[in-house]
């Protein structure tokens, strides 16, 4: 699936009504509709005003797949000027997803940008804001779809636009903490080529999106910290050559990427803590080398616990690290095969000289 941003014009009378015209099962949430929200669950009460709580929203696609909130305290607000859900604390809505689920495309609209992923939700509920009343990229609902089955790139496009239209951000791109943006959002199978150039902290950004399995290209260089940013994600078979050459942290950023095969030669240089950053990557094997040759880190605790890695991987991290020339450390890897003695033993030789703790495989 290719995302297309578009231009802020429409194609004469779209409306995302038109992408269910054929029966397509699905689900579209559009706040800019008054008479789609009700301040309490049964829908008996019709919101009015802006501060007021929205218990009850209209599906627009013709489904009937409303969403619900019995708990005031736990109910969006209706804000203006865009017309809007604003999430605060646990604040979400609750659809029940009928039997078959959804298999297609999701588009988010909020006031930070606007994007399509590719989604597979199935059967049961689903919250409609804060994932588990905890996460969501942004701070408010301008606009949510979901269809079941295939867009194309013009049906995306025109819906990106549309939201756009209603009070949806472009692309992200005024985003400088993306912190927990998509944690824990495990239905999205997919994710587009949005706008991270202006991103600093990008701590558990992507944590436990269990359901991804390739990431694009982003634009990330001006990341100072990547903390737990990719935990969980055990779908992920590749990881793509992000420049990551400004961040000062890696604690637990792959931690349980069990799917990860091989791993890129990435920029690490100004990182000072790698603790647990590929633990639980049992699938690993393939690790470059030079990745540590001119970092000083000295905590590696962890870092190759539960790895697949090969003798010359294990190999091309020992004697990188031993380039570094630093000292007082600490080193752990299980899993995997045994450094050779050749190369990886005189790697460890040399660093506990200097005062490091190494722990390998072998027991060597």
């Amino acid at each position: 699936m290719t995302i297309h941003w578009g231009s802020s014009a429409l194609l004469p009378d779209f409306s995302p009504a038109s992408l269910f015209a054929a029966g397509e099962q699905g689900l579209w949430y559009d706040p800019d509709d008054l008479a789609t929200l009700y301040q309490d669950d049964a829908g008996t009460t019709p919101v009015t005003a802006a501060g007021q709580g929205v218990g009850r929203i209209l599906d627009r696609s013709g489904r009937n797949n409303y969403a619900t909130q019995t708990v005031a305290a736990d109910e969006p607000t209706y804000q203006v000027s865009p017309d809007r859900l604003a999430l605060a604390a646990s604040d979400r809505l609750i659809v029940t997803v009928p039997v078959g689920g959804f298999v297609g495309t999701m588009i988010l609209s909020t006031p930070q940008g606007t994007a399509a992923y590719g989604v597979n939700i199935p059967a049961g509920s689903y919250d409609i804001g804060r994932v588990g009343g905890v996460y969501f990229p942004g701070n408010a609902i301008t606009g949510q779809l979901i269809r079941n089955g295939a867009m194309t790139d013009a049906e995306i496009a025109q819906t990106i636009n549309y939201m756009r239209a209603r009070g949806g951000g472009l692309n992200y791109g005024g985003v400088t903490n993306f912190s927990s943006f998509w944690h824990g959002q495990n239905r999205i199978t997919s994710f587009p080529i949005i706008d991270t150039s202006a991103g600093t902290s990008f701590v558990g950004t992507w944590r436990d999106c269990s359901g991804l399995t390739s990431l694009p290209l982003l634009s990330v260089s001006n990341g100072t910290t990547f903390q737990q940013a990719w935990r969980g994600c055990s779908g992920l078979t590749s990881f793509p050559l992000l420049d990551l050459s400004e961040s000062t942290t890696f604690l637990e950023s792959w931690l349980n990427c069990s799917g990860i095969i091989s791993f890129p030669s990435i920029n690490l240089l100004k990182s000072t803590n790698f603790q647990s950053a590929w633990q639980g990557c049992s699938s690993l094997l393939t690790f470059p080398p030079n990745m540590f040759d001119t970092v000083t880190a000295t905590n590696f605790i962890n870092a190759f616990f539960n790895t697949n890695l090969s003798q010359t991987s294990i190999d091309n991290i020992l004697v990188s690290i031993n380039t570094a020339g630093t000292s007082n450390g600490t080193f752990n890897q299980t899993g995997g095969t045994a450094p050779s003695v050749g190369t990886g033993q005189p790697a460890i030789d040399a660093l506990r000289l200097r005062g490091w703790t190494v722990t390998v495989t072998g027991g060597y």
